[in-house]
């Protein structure tokens, strides 16, 4: 970082090659954006194929691969027919039937194969046992979460549209399945992405124009943002896509859909942070009467270091996010902060640059809202001396009444259940609520037990009978409907159809045929014979809760079998695999890396401001501050959403605490450090209360109108079309708010207020901040 001097050169050089700079910046978003590809184009998407190697269900995929090759489907949609007072027809099965044979030979479409009421072997399993409904089973190749799922599900729900004019009367069709689901997580995820986008433009128009009066002011912090925003979006894709031509070079550069959100309001908020930052000392220089050459150059030298500060903890604060095991969050942390950068850069270059042309000479027109006048100051002159009156009182009441938000922010409850995450209206959310009402909860997607024998012969039938033993204590569990396997292909319990009836005889069709034994045991290479799968149908939906406490259930009775020496799978080896495995798995990985990066944040962010500010005593409360801060912050967003869903709360997104913890740690430092570096510069000059009391009054006006545009632009994450970035934009909205309005203007200055006396100043590099 350069020193005060430093900046102080680089304004002058700015100032006399502002035309350069400008072209230079405008050249780059032109060129960038001529050879990049578009953000969609590399993005990738999903949660659960991000999850580390060492995990049960990324091992279970590979031990899938290799002993049922054969089977591709990696997802799939499901068409739900159903009449809601009585059994369905001859014609709706018939026109069921019809339709999904119709996707078998429609163009364009990633399908493995179609499965229907008359397929062999799993046919009669699509029928719901009331016979109001039936499924068919779309299997496709693309993944659960993959982009081009968006495109498939479109297709679909067009095809279903215009066979509806086809359809018996009163017969209801739904879609479901892991694609649809997906899919619509891909459109939310990309309405989001617009949404946000366009609300923040706004947001931060309208906020800049209510502070200021000068069209300059309002011109010259979006045009930098725009034009850092494109560098940064496209640097980004252009990065991203180099990495996926070159797999096994570094740095490894990936991008998601949903990064893009948190580009974009973390841009514009900060991005609008340092622009004012700057444009506030630029005019207290205007209003000394400099000219604007000299005013440019001093107002940089002022405010460089703490901006940089102020970005560098951010910064440094995103990277800790590269040291977790899942992929979303090592790779997202690092590519956001990539884009700070470059707004780093553009505000301490392109601003200087535009407001050294005819821009500048407007600003001693326009006055802001919060006059630099002298009697324009008064509230915040009535606030610091009420702080520095009675700062000890003022702590205490305010811990008093932190505290038991605090406390219920340290043990929040959050969900996994991605269906949560989309709004009610969705076709996926109506489709599974189709779905639920004929068929258990379980089949949206099964829980999958694969078992490596360590003598094989699991296909003989001996190995049947070993496979019964296997799948008995699994079906006495409380949460498991049904157990298919190649003893029981339909998951019937023994004895429960008659051997001459036609469900019995299908039974006993399933269970001859060639058909069903390759789905069920291996036939290929060392697998062959000794790896066999098992279909867990539970009793409840695949992301609940309580449906992972059944996975762990399963888990344990595997354990205890493959211990047991009186067993005959001891010795053996078990892996679970589908949603509700995977969602067990990414709790567990995503807990884990939670507490790292909670520790590796405040730990590094820590650092950087001791060693920018030189007063650790300082720093250790200032994030002390920030930190009751985020808990307060996960207290209140939980209390809010919880009144607000009633019933239907299943606790906050399971991101949510982990990126508002990474911001609001980071961010909520800008204000502090631009505080405190301007409290050490005036108490040099004036000495430690008057100093500390000049620089709450001067720093109060802009500091709150910084608070309000981050917090602005944060809250436009409310009109996504995902719960879980609805309840993140809620909380960092109201912990920054609360950073501005409570630690920043209160807990920071009573405590310097009681410290005043007993710390001798030092010299660092704030020294002229």
């Amino acid at each position: 970082m350069l020193p005060s001097d430093g900046f102080l050169r680089l304004g002058y050089a700015i100032c006399d090659h502002r035309w350069r700079v400008i072209v230079c910046w405008i050249a780059a978003a032109v060129c960038l954006k001529a050879v990049a590809p578009a953000w969609s184009e590399v993005a990738i998407d999903g949660d659960l194929k991000h999850l580390p190697a060492k995990t049960t269900v990324v091992r279970a995929a590979e031990l899938s691969a290799q002993a049922f090759p054969e089977d591709r489907a990696d997802s799939q949609i499901v068409l739900v027919f159903a009449r809601p007072d009585e059994k369905l027809s001859l014609e709706d099965r018939q026109f069921a039937f019809a339709l999904g044979r119709s996707f078998e030979q429609m163009p364009n479409l990633p399908v493995v194969d179609v499965w229907t009421e008359k397929t062999p072997v799993v046919g009669p399993m699509l029928l719901s046992p009331s016979g109001q409904a039936v499924r068919v089973v779309i299997r496709l190749t693309n993944e659960f979460m993959a982009t081009d799922n968006i495109r498939v599900l479109r297709l679909v729900e067009d095809a279903v549209l215009t066979a509806q004019y086809e359809a018996p009367t009163g017969l209801e069709i739904g879609i479901s399945g892991s694609a649809t689901i997906g899919g619509d997580m891909l459109m939310a995820a990309a309405e989001s992405v617009s949404s946000t986008h366009r609300m923040s433009i706004l947001l931060v128009a309208i906020a800049l124009l209510v502070i200021y009066r000068s069209p300059a002011l309002v011109i010259v912090p979006l045009l930098t943002i725009g034009i850092a925003a494109t560098v940064s979006i496209d640097l980004l894709s252009l990065l991203a896509s180099w990495s996926q031509q070159h797999p096994q070079a570094w740095p490894v550069i990936r991008i998601f859909t949903t990064t893009k959100i948190f580009v974009i309001v973390l841009l514009f908020g900060a991005g609008t942070d340092y622009c004012l930052f700057l444009t506030a000392r630029f005019r207290e220089q205007r209003a000394a009467r400099l000219p604007i050459r000299e005013a440019l150059a001093t107002a940089l030298q002022g405010v460089g270091v703490a901006l940089g500060a102020s970005a560098l903890t951010t910064i440094v604060g995103l990277l800790m996010m590269a040291w977790a095991d899942f992929g979303k969050f090592t790779y997202s942390g690092p590519a956001i902060a990539i884009c700070l950068t470059v707004t780093l850069l553009a505000c301490l270059t392109l601003v200087p640059a535009l407001l050294a042309t005819r821009m500048g000479s407007t600003v001693s027109k326009g006055q802001p809202k919060v006059r630099l006048k002298r009697s324009r100051f008064s509230s915040w002159r009535l606030l610091a001396d009420f702080v520095l009156r009675w700062p000890a009182s003022i702590l205490v009441v305010s811990l008093l009444l932190a505290l038991p938000l605090a406390r219920i922010g340290w043990s929040v409850e959050v969900t996994y259940d991605l269906l949560s995450e989309l709004n009610a209206n969705r076709v996926s959310r109506r489709g599974t609520q189709l779905l639920r009402q004929y068929f258990p909860a379980g089949e949206i997607g099964p829980l999958v037990v694969l078992a490596r024998h360590p003598e094989g012969g699991l296909d003989t039938v001996d190995g049947r009978f070993r496979i019964a033993e296997l799948a008995k204590p699994l079906d006495d569990l409380a949460g498991v409907e049904q157990v298919r396997s190649l003893y029981q292909p339909m998951g019937d319990p023994p004895g429960s159809t008659r051997v001459f009836s036609t469900e019995g005889l299908m039974v006993l069709a399933a269970k001859g045929s060639p058909l069903t034994k390759a789905a069920f045991v291996s036939q290929v290479g060392e697998t062959a014979g000794n790896v066999t799968r098992l279909f867990l149908i539970l009793a409840y939906e695949p992301f609940s809760v309580a449906a992972v406490q059944t996975c762990n259930e399963v888990e344990q009775v595997l354990n205890r079998l493959s211990t047991d020496p009186e067993s005959t799978w001891h010795g053996a080896s078990f892996e679970l695999l589908g949603p509700t495995a995977g969602i067990r798995d990414l709790e567990s990985v995503t807990i884990a890396d939670r507490l790292r990066i909670q520790f590796l944040v405040t730990a590094a962010v820590l650092l950087v401001i001791v060693v920018l500010l030189r007063k650790p005593l300082i720093c250790c409360y200032l994030i002390a501050t920030v930190l009751l801060s985020y808990l307060v912050t996960m207290g209140i967003t939980s209390l809010v959403f919880q009144a607000l869903r009633g019933e239907h709360y299943l606790g906050l997104d399971w991101k949510v605490p982990l990126f508002l913890f990474v911001i609001l740690v980071a961010v909520g430092q800008d204000y502090n450090i631009y505080l405190v570096t301007r409290v050490i510069e005036e108490q040099r000059r004036r000495g430690a209360l008057a100093g500390l009391r000049h620089a709450i009054v001067q720093t109060g006006g802009i500091i709150t109108s910084c608070g309000i545009i981050m917090a602005g632009t944060f809250i436009s994450m409310t009109t996504a079309h995902m719960n879980g970035m609805v309840e993140l934009g809620f909380s960092l909205s109201l912990g920054i708010l609360l950073d501005t309005f409570v630690v920043r203007t209160i807990l920071v200055p009573a405590f310097l207020a009681l410290i005043a006396d007993r710390l001798p100043p030092t010299r660092g590099l704030t020294d002229q901040a």
